[in-house]
């Protein structure tokens, strides 16, 4: 049966509001009501069709897309990483937030870097290869990655072999720079087993 609307009106039956049971006595008889939907259907795919053949006729393959609408470069038409400082930086990010993947550079120095090169803080993959040639010129002014651990794993050694406090508190695996640790300093001591 059909579904039943919530409330009808008719202007010619002065606007009264038509009940379930007169809305059954007013649907037509089941052999027209399949007759109905057929021809609905039948409409509707006509209309649909003049639709997509005024499309297709209408010279539309001529139309140029709106610039929200174009795509992205494609991955293979750029670089697929960028190699700045011997470290492959990401591609997608902003210049100044990839810079900062490389160790030893952070937001400061990668903001500093932009400054004194002159590059525009934009996308990684739409840089040139001039501007990637600054870059490196400049992150190479730096002590970076495998120089700046090894220089930070022989500043911890000195400061062992003199037996300074630093070096004690180094060697202890505690905080070295006054903080307490009676309650804190789990980073430190989380290694650490006390023996009673």
């Amino acid at each position: 049966s059909l579904p039943h609307p919530p409330i009808l009106y008719f202007p010619g039956a002065g606007s009264k509001e038509l009940g379930p049971k007169m809305y059954a006595s007013l649907s037509p008889r089941k052999e027209s009501r399949g007759m109905c939907y057929a021809a609905t259907i039948a409409i509707n795919v006509a209309l649909l069709g003049m639709v997509l053949l005024a499309f297709n006729f209408s010279g539309s393959r001529n139309v140029e897309l709106a610039p929200s609408m174009t795509t992205r470069p494609m991955m293979r038409d750029v670089v697929a990483r960028a190699r700045v400082g011997g470290v492959d930086i990401p591609n997608r990010k902003r210049v100044e937030t990839s810079l900062q993947s490389i160790y030893g550079i952070g937001k400061a120095t990668a903001s500093s870097i932009l400054y004194s090169t002159g590059v525009e803080n934009k996308r990684v993959y739409e840089l040139e290869e001039e501007e990637l040639t600054k870059l490196r010129a400049e992150v190479d002014k730096y002590t970076t990655e495998g120089d700046l651990r090894r220089q930070i794993r022989q500043d911890i050694a000195r400061l062992i072999d003199i037996q300074c406090f630093r070096g004690k508190r180094h060697q202890a695996g505690l905080p070295c720079r006054g903080q307490n640790t009676k309650n804190n300093a789990r980073t430190r001591k989380k290694n650490r087993h006390v023996k009673i």
